[in-house]
């Protein structure tokens, strides 16, 4: 009976030592798909500000203020052509342009997410006790050109921070979920 009874705890100690992990990613991959669609909707807000302003937000409030209450420029552009006489040339030659039309203004969150979009999720990583998403936008140099970038993350132990303490040893403690880069001139996520 003793046996038995030991037997039947180590077998059970050895399966919670194999499903430990399997748990584990099952709760990481739901929490990180979420931040990786909240670090997307902070990507898509960047680009409408860089739109309109010409380089990307670096303070998180007034990245939300501008999605709550920012406007758009809708612009229409036409390539166009046409004959003129070139005097120096005496003849009739060929000319592009591109016509340059505003045809208004729209607000960016009903434009890029919809009416019924709620602000405040850009600003919080999602799981986490009200903890915000860090941000920051730069200017860098490549090939003598000046890029505006961006990034905006969070850490892998704010988002999984309330799962049980036995789950703490497959934390990565350095390791940051985040899209753009303040390094490189890239607006995709170190995910894809």
């Amino acid at each position: 009976v003793g046996l038995a009874i030991l037997a039947a705890f180590l077998v059970f100690k050895i399966y919670r030592l194999i499903m430990e992990p399997i748990e584990f990613e099952k709760i990481k991959k739901t929490r990180f798909v979420r931040v990786q669609e909240s670090l997307i909707n902070i990507r898509e807000a960047q680009m409408a500000y860089r739109e309109e302003m010409g380089q990307f937000c670096g303070d998180l409030n007034e990245l939300v203020a501008f999605v709550d209450t920012g406007r758009l420029t809708i612009i229409e552009r036409k390539d166009t052509s046409f004959m003129y006489y070139n005097k120096v040339y005496q003849q009739e030659m060929m000319k592009d342009s591109v016509i340059v039309r505003v045809l208004g203004t729209e607000g960016v969150k009903k434009n890029r997410f919809g009416s019924d979009f709620d602000v405040n999720t850009l600003r919080y990583v999602p799981f986490s006790d009200k903890v915000e998403f860090a941000i920051g936008a730069e200017t860098i140099e490549r090939n003598g050109v000046k890029v505006p970038v961006f990034e905006a993350s969070a850490a892998d132990s704010d988002v999984l921070y309330d799962i049980p303490e036995r789950f703490d040893t497959y934390i990565d403690q350095a390791h940051r979920i985040q899209v753009g880069s303040l390094t490189e001139p890239k607006i995709s996520g170190n995910w894809q």
